[in-house]
């Protein structure tokens, strides 16, 4: 009786099994992202326009959303004078060089689809920007390599009696050698060996800074330190925005849903509206920010080679072959070339 049973629920299980050879799935989100924003300092500026992203299990490229290409993107004054951007590659539009932001002027963005959605944003005030009033660093000695650092310290001279918002992008570059391979031998000419190059590493957490409680005061921006870990320059890039409070407001809840960790207390998570509207179509989701701030960019060079104790620069040259910091398995005549140096910008940085 048993062995019946079980051979029954073994049949009807085998004859319930269905291959599934047709699964579609839809990407039910029509949303529209727009990237973009201007500054005070000198263009081009670049916008960006793309659906959320898809899912494909056969197009790795749909994670990355589906770009609009084809749109007849403009930015706007509160004069209704505008300046066209042009189509620099698909979903990608950039203003003439000659265009450049005027402090006290309001600008806004309008787009126009190829399938007749209207965009627009709201007029946002360009803010004088603001300079830096220290940038510094110092060097932080310990005993083991792996705890030696290079600690940041930044600051800005808030101007008093005004409600002031920052937004701070910090862009590290980072210089790195490869080994050169042995020289051919004689006659044969030596080829130049161009083993110094730079790397960019991505970073996309701004830094957000408010004047509550601090009006008119000196307010130090929170920057993480460097590691010691090489002899090569590292440079650090400061874009210091001034902005309002509505950009503000949208890149701060953006960071506060970014570092929920689950607390019982975390905030709930919401989709953020920022400062853009679809004008004909009120159904039709626009997610994004166009940002108008003024703009100070600076630099930190730090030199990890000068000024460092003799005993910290002898353990770190250990440190550097004991792990192959130059890279010697991967000998090339030109660094350029160092595929596996991620963010590879080659032999100069971009220009200021």
């Amino acid at each position: 009786m048993k062995a019946w049973m079980l051979g029954f629920c073994w049949f009807f299980l085998c004859a319930c099994e269905t291959e599934v050879t047709d699964f579609k799935t839809q990407n039910l989100s029509s949303a529209i992202v727009v990237y973009g924003e201007m500054s005070s300092q000198a263009g081009p500026y670049t916008v960006r326009l793309n659906y959320t992203s898809a899912y494909s299990p056969f197009d790795v490229t749909e994670f990355q959303g589906q770009v609009i290409p084809g749109a007849d993107v403009k930015i706007l004054d509160e004069t209704g004078a505008s300046v066209s951007l042009k189509e620099i590659q698909k979903g990608m539009y950039q203003t003439p060089a000659t265009f450049k932001g005027l402090v006290g002027k309001k600008y806004k963005i309008r787009i126009l689809t190829m399938n007749g959605k209207e965009i627009e944003s709201s007029l946002d005030e360009l803010k004088a920007p603001l300079p830096l009033s220290s940038f510094s660093y110092s060097f932080k000695n310990a005993d083991k390599v792996e705890n030696m650092r290079f600690d940041i310290s930044a600051s800005v001279q808030d101007k008093k009696g005004s409600e002031d918002y920052y937004l701070i992008k910090r862009q590290d570059f980072v210089q790195f050698l490869t080994t050169c391979p042995e020289p051919p031998p004689p006659p044969a000419p030596v080829p130049s060996c161009d083993c110094k190059c730079w790397q960019a590493p991505q970073n996309t957490q701004p830094i957000l800074l408010t004047d509550f409680l601090l009006d008119g005061t000196s307010i130090p921006l929170p920057l993480k330190s460097v590691d010691y870990h090489d002899l090569t320059d590292v440079v650090i890039q400061l874009n210091f925005y001034t902005v309002s409070k509505d950009a503000y407001t949208f890149w701060k809840r953006q960071e506060e849903q970014r570092t929920l960790g689950g607390g019982l207390f975390d905030k709930v998570p919401a989709q953020i509206i920022g400062n853009l509207r679809s004008v004909n179509d009120p159904g039709q989701q626009v997610i994004g920010y166009f940002l108008v701030g003024g703009l100070h960019r600076q630099r930190l060079t730090i030199d990890r080679y000068h000024g460092i104790p003799e005993e910290a620069f002898k353990k770190l040259g250990f440190y550097v072959d004991f792990y192959n910091i130059r890279y010697k398995d991967y000998a090339l005549w030109d660094c350029r070339k160092a595929s596996w140096i991620p963010f590879n910008l080659g032999l100069s940085l971009p220009t200021l």
